[in-house]
């Protein structure tokens, strides 16, 4: 059995500054590192931020049965194999919606939901200023696409609002309270 604390929400809400934030508080848990097809954004890294692989390579992987959850989003495939969880502990990872919605269909995991929001304004300025020239246009698509994603989400979660410095650390905080008793 997998036990698996799933992180959501829109680009530029802060999921994965959050993970980071809740694996330095919690060395214990174990961060899931997903394959995509999409290419690495300036200042990834493969087998650190995600395992970049060609779309032929994914497709072998999902046909093996080597994936837990594959999903298409935002026309890059995203999945998350067997070998990158381990039972012995909680693992932590972002995920989205359709990810979600196939780690819930599995019969060998448990998963503690939590959607991470923050307002259209600062997801826009953190897109804008995690590159030193972002590409506006995906962007926009990003934001287009997130709209219609994670309009009804057909599954339990806890919100969590991330706005500011404060938020952050709350989040951290319930995160941290909730794995506890996972």
């Amino acid at each position: 059995m997998y036990k698996i604390i799933v992180l959501i929400g829109e680009a530029g809400s802060g999921k994965d500054s959050l993970m980071q934030g809740v694996l330095q508080e919690n060395p214990n848990l174990h961060e899931i590192i997903s394959y995509t097809t999409r290419p690495p954004r300036e200042g990834e890294i493969d087998g650190i931020n995600y395992n970049f692989i060609s779309g032929e390579k994914f497709g072998d992987k999902v046909v093996n049965g080597e994936m837990i959850e594959a999903a298409c989003f935002n026309g890059w495939f995203y999945g998350t194999g067997y070998a990158s969880l381990r039972s012995d502990c909680i693992n932590i990872g972002v995920f989205n919606p359709t990810g979600v919605e196939s780690l819930l269909a599995a019969q060998d995991v448990e998963i503690l939901v939590f959607y991470v929001r923050a307002s259209d304004k600062e997801r826009l300025i953190r897109q804008l200023n995690r590159e030193e020239n972002p590409d506006v246009m995906e962007i926009i698509r990003r934001f287009k696409t997130d709209m219609i994603d994670f309009e009804h989400l057909d599954f339990d979660y806890i919100e969590l609002e991330n706005n500011r410095l404060e938020d952050f650390d709350r989040n951290i905080a319930i995160i941290t309270a909730k794995a506890a008793n996972f």
